[in-house]
């Protein structure tokens, strides 16, 4: 359970960095896919860690 825990955290990292990527020459183009894709990362990533811990929080086998 834990593991996949910090495997979300992982990924709500990798968002934020996907929104950090300085895009220069060609791949200018991509800027803006990877600023959507960042942003699209973190939230499902977020909304799934909400849902693991609400799930251990109800399910009293913690």
């Amino acid at each position: 359970m834990y593991q996949i825990a910090f495997l979300f955290l992982a990924c709500i990292l990798v968002g934020f960095a996907l929104l950090k990527v300085k895009a220069v020459g060609i791949l200018v183009g991509l800027a803006a896919f990877l600023e959507i894709v960042g942003v699209l990362v973190i939230l499902i990533f977020s909304v799934a860690l909400l849902y693991l811990g609400f799930r251990t929080l109800f399910s009293r086998s913690w």
